[in-house]
């Protein structure tokens, strides 16, 4: 089965192991999982991803807790950071003083949680889970491969969801503000002044092979293994030294959402309009036009207006289930209240 859902999450250990568990199932290695030391790490194939959270660490009463995410090409040994395992990509340190500003799961608080949505597949291989954090309010993590298109080397991501709380305004209650990143999100943007971090709770994509990624940089000189999933001609470095490609479309930027963004799903008669969340890589080199290459998309789900759809309700399309969340919350009271409007993800069952 490739759906799981639950209502008894006691605390971020207990989610931790059940999203473990959940993975397990469909053919990941559980590397190692140690709630006293509050981390996980798990792989299939080269996708390596690595967990740490601190329940009891609120990193100011404006945060909440938050569960660190990690991306690496390797494993090497349960006493390892979190944050330093082979070639990893470089989203921060697992400490409990900076888990508010990495890659992950972030101010869900430290449990009892209202519910867990899993949804696995293993053609292509990828996990995504849904926190329903508290009533009515969701949190989206994913880790695994995108549907590649073409014969360049990776495709495995991590990705977190990051719903800012640090700007003054109408942030919260904005759902295309360039201060959150959900998922594989091409509108965050690397902000210095107002959010100097976002770099850091970018999603990453594993990548070699593309043009020029290797050879040369338009900026700053050879590209490693890494993309960074941002809205910027900006760089930063893999833990290797070398700097990450970019990579646009994606969650709230991708063409099909650009185009199709304003489609309304009809139940009723049977009409649900999914759209692909699809990733480019740029190539800009200085002087010349740019160089768009389709890398692929997010495998088996989409993005979607929620107008008359409830949130976590079950879809038929054909032959196949699937199941619709809100981004963050359904609603639009404004007053910066964290909300999403009618913007949402459809995952297949």
């Amino acid at each position: 089965m490739a759906y799981s859902t639950t209502t008894s999450i006691t605390d971020q250990d207990d989610l931790m192991s059940q999203v473990s568990t959940f993975a397990v199932a469909r053919g990941w290695t559980e590397d190692n999982y140690d709630a006293v030391n509050k981390k996980m790490s798990l792989h299939k194939g080269n996708c390596y991803v690595h967990f740490f959270w601190n329940d009891t660490s609120t990193n100011g009463a404006t945060y909440g807790t938050s569960i660190g995410m990690y991306q690496s090409l390797g494993y090497i040994d349960a006493a390892t950071a979190s944050h330093a395992h082979t070639n990893d990509s470089q989203n921060g340190a697992s400490t409990a003083a900076t888990l508010s500003k990495e890659r992950g799961i972030k101010y869900i608080g430290p449990g009892p949680y209202t519910a867990l949505h899993l949804h696995g597949h293993t053609d292509t291989d990828v996990i995504y889970c849904i926190l329903e954090y508290a009533p009515g309010l969701y949190s989206h993590f994913a880790f695994g491969n995108i549907e590649k298109v073409g014969t360049w080397t990776g495709g495995e991501f991590v990705a977190g969801h990051h719903w800012t709380p640090e700007q003054s305004g109408t942030s919260l209650d904005d759902p295309k503000s360039t201060l959150h990143n959900f998922l594989l999100d091409g509108v965050n943007f690397n902000n210095a002044f107002n959010y100097p971090d976002s770099i850091r709770i970018a999603s990453t994509i594993h990548m070699e092979g593309l043009p020029n990624q290797q050879t040369e940089n338009p900026y700053y000189g050879a590209v490693g293994s890494w993309s960074n999933m941002i809205t910027a001609s900006a760089y930063t470095e893999g833990r290797d030294g070398n700097e990450r490609a970019i990579v646009y479309g994606g969650c709230r930027d991708g063409i099909g959402v650009q185009q199709f963004g304003w489609a309304v799903a009809d139940v009723s008669k049977g009409y649900i309009p999914i759209i692909p969340v699809e990733l480019f890589y740029v190539y800009n080199k200085t002087g010349e036009s740019d160089d768009f290459y389709y890398l692929g998309r997010m495998a088996h789900a989409g993005m979607i207006q929620l107008a008359g759809i409830d949130p976590a309700q079950a879809l038929t399309i054909g032959a196949e289930t699937w199941r619709a969340y809100p981004c963050v919350r359904k609603s639009k009271v404004g007053s910066n209240a964290k909300e999403s409007w009618d913007m949402g993800m459809i995952y297949k069952q």
